[in-house]
């Protein structure tokens, strides 16, 4: 599998600052007035977890183990590691899975390169699945898509997955909103894919891209994978007081799909 296309500026802020492009919070890059130093980005990913973790509990989590999609320089895999009892952390950048080794020294936790959708484990390897500032920098829903059937293969029957992505829904003009974003993320590719060619000659930074996702995605796309439960939770975090929707989700049994499957044949039979 080759490589996602947005997996080379994330590669790059690897090389360049690996905690700013976890946390791009304003004047805290090398060459701002107040960067990151380890430790306040360590106690961010401590705060921000504790914020994560009421919600994935109130929705149902299990502790056995986890799996990050984007563990970057471990802000958060540091508190998976202190919750869950094994934590499979993956990332595309091997400068950034080089950074979180160094501070995460914890046994429980074991570090996997991805070239981004590809999962690098056995089919059901854990019981749930998070990942929180990742699915936002994608290119495309499609690639999402992809993501999304790779984690139900991932994932146990009944684990959960909590994932941090951005979310909107269209005032009742449908037809117009859609035409004006297509037209809009037309032009942001164009852009992404004219300063990925120059941050290659280092003539540019590395950008930081954003998609939104359409909250019917949610519910018609999850579950042609497997999933059910599905719910989003959107909620203030303390560490920034900004806003932060996250997507839950339950991989079905297959106790669940022989019941729907059932269910099907007895209406389909009146």
């Amino acid at each position: 599998m080759r490589d996602l296309d947005s997996n080379k500026e994330w590669k790059k802020w690897g090389e360049l600052d690996p905690l700013f492009g976890v946390s791009s919070w304003r004047n805290k890059n090398k060459e701002g007035t107040n960067p990151w130093t380890n430790e306040d980005f360590y106690k961010l990913g401590e705060s921000d977890w504790i914020d994560f973790r009421r919600r994935w509990e109130k929705y149902g989590v299990n502790n056995e183990s986890c799996i990050e999609i984007g563990c970057g320089a471990g802000r958060i895999t540091m508190q998976l590691a202190s919750y869950f009892k094994e934590v499979h952390a993956l990332d595309v950048s091997e400068n950034m899975i080089k950074y979180a080794k160094k501070h995460i020294t914890n046994p429980l936790v074991a570090f996997h390169m991805s070239k981004g959708i590809d999962i690098p484990l056995d089919d059901e390897s854990a019981y749930s699945l998070f990942s929180t500032h990742v699915f936002q920098h994608l290119d495309s829903l499609s690639v999402a898509k992809d993501y999304f059937a790779e984690i139900a293969r991932v994932l146990k029957p009944n684990g959960t997955l909590m994932i941090h992505l951005p979310i909107y829904r269209w005032p009742s003009n449908v037809r117009g909103f859609r035409q004006l974003y297509a037209i809009r993320k037309r032009v942001a590719d164009i852009k992404a894919n004219v300063k990925r060619v120059l941050m290659d000659f280092g003539m540019a930074k590395p950008i930081m891209r954003g998609l939104w996702y359409p909250v019917e995605f949610f519910y018609e796309e999850l579950p042609k994978f497997g999933f059910d439960d599905i719910e989003i939770s959107i909620f203030v975090t303390k560490s920034n007081n900004e806003l932060h929707p996250f997507t839950f989700a339950r991989k079905k049994t297959w106790q669940d799909i022989a019941s729907d499957r059932y269910s099907t044949s007895l209406h389909r039979g009146r």
